[in-house]
């Protein structure tokens, strides 16, 4: 967000516990307490961006909000709106609160990717944020806290939880990982690809989308549910009710099947391509 922000002409301060890689007017001080520095650049400034974990960006919310109500708009990156909204709403009822959620990792380029604001009026910042994202070229949704944290859950959640008990379930087998890996069919390589980036990124991420969004425990209890199905299916050697369920799945999903379809195959093939040294299925 600085280096946005910075891209556009604003003039931006950093607060973290430890100096940015980059060169950039910064305070290094724990955000959860009043800091004399930071005290004064938060009363010099027209918007304030937190962008931190969902626990941090709380309680740095409460502890600044007394010095944010003459602020232009207070700005947060959580993975999960409501909470952060709430708190606002009560401390700062004539500020413009607009959440701004990345859907792709900040080690990313954002050129062409999808990015939620949320705000629960429209606001002018609100639309000049918008604008701003969408001249660096993400591609901008709208929509409230609450249709955010409920679409999160599926979005974000659901595909979390199903990777993170994939992963246990691996690692509780105990198996050999480097004959597992050498013989994966492309599912099974695509399942590994999405478990290393998890592991790659902090784990606050994941744990902030599972733990602070009301509407995730709905989905994780939707998935166990699931594999009792499927385990109740195949115990009973039930075919047609299996068969059944996929009839179903495909009906729901057909107006993205193509699509999704073709993005399948582009995953494989670039998995192929990688393990190849470079040569793709046909070029062999």
């Amino acid at each position: 967000m600085a280096t946005l922000l910075e891209s556009e002409g604003y003039s931006v301060t950093v607060a973290d516990q430890v100096a940015p890689a980059y060169k950039v007017d910064h305070v290094i001080c724990d955000v959860r307490h009043l800091d004399p520095v930071l005290t004064e650049k938060v009363k010099a400034a027209s918007g304030v961006v937190f962008a931190l974990p969902e626990s941090v960006a709380a309680a740095s919310l409460a502890v600044y909000a007394p010095l944010l109500t003459s602020v232009d708009v207070v700005v947060n990156t959580c993975s999960v709106q409501v909470p952060f909204h709430q708190i606002a709403a009560d401390c700062l009822p004539s500020v413009s609160v607009v959440g701004v959620n990345p859907m792709f990792s900040p080690k990313l380029a954002c050129h062409g990717r999808p990015v939620i604001v949320c705000e629960q009026v429209q606001s002018q910042a609100g639309a000049m944020m918008s604008a701003l994202l969408a001249r660096q070229g993400m591609d901008v949704s709208q929509m409230n806290p609450s249709d955010h944290d409920n679409n999160m859950a599926l979005c974000q959640a659901l595909p979390h939880a199903a990777i993170l008990s994939f992963l246990t379930a691996l690692v509780d087998e105990g198996c050999d990982i480097k004959v597992i890996y050498q013989i994966a069919p492309p599912p099974m390589k695509t399942l590994l690809s999405l478990a290393a980036r998890i592991l790659a990124n902090e784990p606050e991420t994941y744990w902030d989308i599972q733990a602070y969004n009301q509407a995730a425990s709905k989905q994780r209890d939707k998935l166990m549910a699931s594999l009792s199905i499927l385990n109740t299916q195949v115990e009973s050697n039930d075919f047609s009710a299996f068969v059944s369920q996929l009839d179903d799945s495909k009906q729901h999903l057909k107006e993205i099947l193509p699509q999704s379809e073709k993005e399948a195959e582009c995953i494989f093939q670039t998995l192929m391509t990688l393990n190849t040294g470079g040569q793709d299925e046909l070029s062999r």
